[in-house]
């Protein structure tokens, strides 16, 4: 009973939330009026423990957010099973960390994958050469992208690229950042729009503000699992989300999400935080008219 509560409660407060803040988050007074309302477009943050994997599906399609890490394979290939998803139309890998593109095997050997995008920022693990590999095999097109560039995802759904604005490097060898190389994109549909940021840290938050890129958002992917080093006080100003989600596994070692990034958040007009450590899968859905629902998988302790 209080699982179906919350979620009822959850869904309520949120749709009503975003229909309200639709003007400040959605669209802006000089934009085109909301467009009418559509077929649902569902955006599942995958429970897959301390990794990334978002899908995506509206009108019997499909596309991936990054794929969970290595050890996740099994979990992303039941997932594949459990949702019928026999094709991808889309898989965006934000960065070639291995607990972004590690699943990949497992998606490459359960569905048929029509084009892949990446940060183009590459690293010489056998995780990220393997991946690589399926994707010459397969004669997937495969296609980098930067901050300016859509990638379309289904009718009337488009992922606008906020980042990487520029090739930010680390350490005396100047070699890439991949974090803060990550692909960070806007989700459009109508007016309701939501805003993945991968692992992006503060240094590739300040070129995204810096570039005047558009993040108005009513829900935002939390960057790098909730650490401490993202989520900078600007960022989530600028973005304006009411919710906002993150993916973590449960008693990971990292200690994630740290306490300073859901301060940050919660100081900064994020009024609730889904965390797939606690609420298990969370799926958002939307008709395109600026509100969205959420459901989780898990009672609230």
């Amino acid at each position: 009973m209080f699982q179906k509560l919350f979620r009822w409660l959850a869904a309520c407060v949120l749709a009503l939330s975003m229909a309200l803040g639709a003007a400040g988050c959605g669209a802006g007074k000089d934009e085109a009026p909301a467009s009418p309302a559509g077929s649902e477009l569902a955006i599942r943050v995958l429970d897959i423990g301390q990794g990334d994997a978002i899908l995506l599906s509206k009108d019997g399609k499909w596309a991936l957010i990054d794929s969970g890490d290595v050890d996740h394979r099994p979990q992303m290939k039941k997932y594949l099973k459990d949702y019928g998803v026999s094709e991808l139309s889309a898989v965006i890998i934000t960065h070639p960390h291995a607990d972004h593109v590690g699943g990949m095997l497992a998606v490459f050997q359960t569905a048929k994958v029509d084009a892949v995008y990446d940060s183009g920022v590459p690293t010489s693990t056998n995780t990220y050469r393997t991946y690589l590999k399926q994707i010459k095999a397969k004669e997937i097109p495969f296609h980098v992208v930067k901050a300016g560039d859509v990638i379309p995802l289904f009718d009337g759904v488009e992922f606008q690229v906020a980042a990487p604005v520029k090739t930010i490097t680390e350490g005396k060898q100047k070699k890439p950042d991949l974090n803060n190389n990550s692909i960070v994109g806007r989700l459009v549909y109508g007016r309701s729009a939501m805003l993945f940021t991968g692992d992006a840290e503060k240094a590739e938050e300040e070129t995204i503000l810096d570039s005047g890129a558009d993040l108005r958002s009513s829900v935002l992917k939390v960057g790098h699992h909730g650490s401490k080093t993202s989520s900078s006080a600007p960022f989530v100003k600028a973005v304006g989300a009411d919710v906002a989600v993150l993916s973590a596994g449960a008693g990971n070692s990292y200690g994630l999400p740290h306490k300073a990034a859901l301060d940050r958040l919660t100081k900064n007009g994020v009024s609730h935080i889904f965390r797939t450590d606690q609420d298990g899968t969370v799926t958002f859905t939307t008709d395109g008219s600026g509100a969205f629902t959420v459901y989780t998988d898990k009672e609230k302790k």
